[in-house]
């Protein structure tokens, strides 16, 4: 018997279960807009922030962007939302983002944003969307698709979130 309590007492260490979960920092990046502008992540500060990095070609990217859109008309100023594009081809990404109709900043990755938030979580699959608290930490991240409702719950919840 004291085996078994062994084994979940190290079990429960190693997972992390009762422990308060570590914050990392999201790294600071200002990057150029397709539209010509600078964006930065302290642009946002005091903001929860979606960052996203997806590809014109990705179907679940094209599921997820129209959710996007929605979320940054209803909450405005209140929230931050930048789409990074790992495609190549920057008039690609313009069309698509005037066919989306998509109202926050986006820009083509560069090796230096795909780096840093890679050393977070290692970025393999699209759309991989991080959600930064607004003390600029990662809240958590996610691959795959994830529907409007799912974001805007998460992000009710950081914007009611006292400091």
């Amino acid at each position: 018997m004291n085996k078994i309590k062994l084994f979940i007492l190290i079990l429960f260490f190693f997972i992390g279960i009762g422990g308060a979960k570590e914050k990392t920092k999201a790294p600071e990046f200002t990057i150029n807009t397709i539209d010509g502008q600078k964006v930065s992540l302290s642009d946002f500060n005091g903001k929860p922030v979606i960052l996203d990095f997806w590809a014109t070609w990705c179907g679940p990217c094209r599921m997820e962007i129209p959710g996007f859109v929605e979320l940054k008309k209803k909450y405005e100023d209140k929230i931050g939302i930048v789409g990074i594009s790992l495609d190549r081809s920057k008039k690609q990404v313009v069309k698509f983002k005037e066919a989306y109709k998509i109202n926050y900043p986006v820009a083509m990755a560069t090796r230096e944003i795909v780096k840093a938030y890679s050393d977070i979580y290692r970025i393999m699959y699209i759309p991989t969307t991080f959600i930064i608290d607004k003390n600029g930490n990662v809240y958590d991240i996610y691959v795959g698709y994830k529907p409007k409702e799912d974001f805007e719950r998460i992000l009710l919840k950081l914007l009611n979130e006292k400091d």
